[in-house]
């Protein structure tokens, strides 16, 4: 099957200007033609320096300025093409063939925006040309203007329901606006042609937007094994790795689809984020400008920027960056969390104080959201037994007495594993005040269900736990091989605690000496942040 995202329709039309040369043997019509020669053989970088000294004789030929910008592009000299197809339209304007040439030299430098303008005048002056509405619609598609692409070409796919080109993208402009059912009848009209990376794409893409992250892993691997090269293939596959705890996977992935589409937004933010959450600042910057370039009204991509210029200790330039953000999305948390580290920084007490407050209501609404306790509420108790001992722990006895860390999980969950050592220094560091426990719970891939990548990839394989004294061996196991230096209690076979915490597949909750809960994350490295449980530790221990 055809690649249907109409790469087959990016193809820069040179405008051999023949007709423009006389037929006189002079020096400009012999540079000229040697100019046009070098061009089809492919010796481009020769036509280039064939054009310019042709334009030094005749520097008002449109055509040959065309071609000269057809060149360029064919050397990925974007920039320098766009100017010679601009020189071209003010000589020759109205000319569609400059003007398609023009729109495609601005989405292959990444303007896509700027693509999208030029294609959208050539579009309302000629509406019924099929190559420019599937191209329009296609920097539409990676603009994210889902809307504009069904807009687009829900009349192409009624006239022509043969066109899987169009029922490509409209497909996945229905789907990733959850309009499922619609962008069902599309999906299946390409499955009907067979096996093909697209439709697995399509499917994989579906998965994803329902949530459902291990089914959308598995369909976008094998829509990769078909066709690595897909235009944003890699980077829905490397985003769906991430949410299934698979980081390393994620970069792959991400880096692959930057190495031939160096302007992916998604790809550009998201691996910026994931650089973000190791502190490499100084690498994430420039991913976080190149999505910014392709959609400078990104609230993510700008939070992010204004995290690394954060991090970077720029504060002065974060605070007028997140400042932007949480005006732009007022219930932003990670922007108010990183807005307050910056006031803190600066010292500005007043603004810190009214940052603080936000971030408390903040949390307390996102823990609601998430299930489980809420913030400040009383942490269920449960009554659960130490491995390793004969005793039995109940949470409740420890009210008053001192303040408590629970970390949910299993061996078989990444997060868990990847979270390890932020929660072995915590214990290190806080050990003496407050109480660390690991509650074990249900296996979060246990063999015979969905496998993580990453478990497949580190050799991780747990059985599933058929009775209490299974899912013992598993908590002991999962102590020994993370070297966890805090106790391990085992939730029972009914998963009550696992249950009244929401805590599959793993989450960890700091609760204050007076039984409440002061903070709960999850641990997949988006949500969590060491520093922010550490503070909200720090509190619970300094309360009385």
């Amino acid at each position: 099957m055809k690649h249907f995202a109409v790469a087959a329709l990016l193809l820069l039309a040179a405008l051999v200007p023949r007709a423009a040369y006389p037929q006189a043997a002079d020096e400009a019509m012999a540079i000229a033609q040697r100019a046009v020669q070098l061009q089809q053989a492919g010796d481009y970088p020769a036509a280039v320096d064939a054009y310019r000294a042709f334009l030094k004789l005749r520097p008002n030929e449109p055509a040959a300025r065309s071609n000269l910008g057809a060149a360029l592009v064919k050397l990925g000299r974007y920039d320098e093409a766009i100017e010679e197809y601009r020189e071209a339209e003010k000589l020759l304007p109205g000319d569609p063939r400059i003007g398609m040439n023009l729109a495609l030299a601005y989405e292959k430098s990444g303007r896509v925006r700027e693509a999208a303008e030029k294609l959208t005048a050539l579009h309302a002056g000629a509406p019924q040309e099929k190559q420019i509405t599937l191209l329009l619609a296609d920097c539409e598609l990676q603009s994210g203007e889902y809307d504009q692409v069904i807009s687009l070409l829900q009349p192409v796919e009624r006239e022509n329901p043969s066109d899987l080109a169009a029922a490509y993208m409209l497909g996945t402009a229905l789907i990733r606006t959850r309009h499922t059912a619609e962008g069902q009848v599309l999906l299946d009209k390409i499955l009907r042609n067979g096996d093909s990376a697209e439709a697995r794409f399509l499917v994989g893409t579906q998965s994803f937007e329902s949530g459902d992250f291990p089914a959308a892993v598995k369909e976008l691997a094998r829509a990769v094994e078909l066709n690595p090269k897909l235009p944003q293939l890699q980077s829905y596959y490397g985003l769906a790795l991430l949410n299934t705890g698979d980081p390393v996977g994620a970069v792959a992935a991400l880096r692959s689809e930057l190495a031939q589409n160096p302007n992916d937004y998604s790809s550009n933010l998201a691996l910026g984020q994931i650089l973000i959450v190791s502190k490499q600042y100084a690498e994430a910057t420039p991913r976080i400008e190149a999505a910014l370039r392709r959609r400078p009204d990104s609230i993510e991509a700008g939070l992010a920027l204004g995290e690394c210029l954060s991090g970077m200790g720029k504060l002065q330039d974060a605070r007028i960056r997140l400042e932007a953000v949480t005006r732009a999305v007022p219930a932003s948390l990670e922007a108010h969390r990183e807005l307050l580290s910056v006031y803190t920084r600066l010292r500005m007490k007043s603004q810190a104080a009214r940052e603080r407050a936000l971030v408390d209501r903040l949390e307390r609404e996102a823990a609601t959201k998430e299930g489980g306790p809420p913030i400040n509420a009383f942490a269920p108790d449960f009554d659960l037994s130490e491995v390793g001992t004969n005793r039995r722990v109940r949470l409740s006895d420890l009210r008053g007495k001192t303040p408590v860390v629970l970390a949910f999980g299993s061996y078989s969950c990444p997060n868990l594993r990847a979270s390890a050592e932020a929660l072995n220094a915590m214990f290190q560091h806080y050990g003496e005040q407050a109480r660390f426990f690991l509650v074990y719970i249900r296996e979060a891939h246990a063999t015979g269900d969905w496998q993580s990548t990453r478990n497949v990839r580190e050799g991780i394989t747990v059985a599933p736990a058929l009775t209490m004294e299974d899912k013992v061996d598993h908590a002991v196991m999962c102590t020994r091989k993370l070297h966890l230096k805090f106790p391990a209690l085992v939730d029972g076979m009914d998963g009550r605690a696992e249950a009244t915490y929401a805590a599959w597949p793993s989450r960890a909750f700091v609760i204050g000496r007076d039984g409440r809960v002061r903070y709960g994350t999850g641990l997949s490295q988006q949500d969590f942040h060491a520093e922010a449980m550490q503070k909200a530790l720090r509190a619970a221990i300094a309360r009385p």
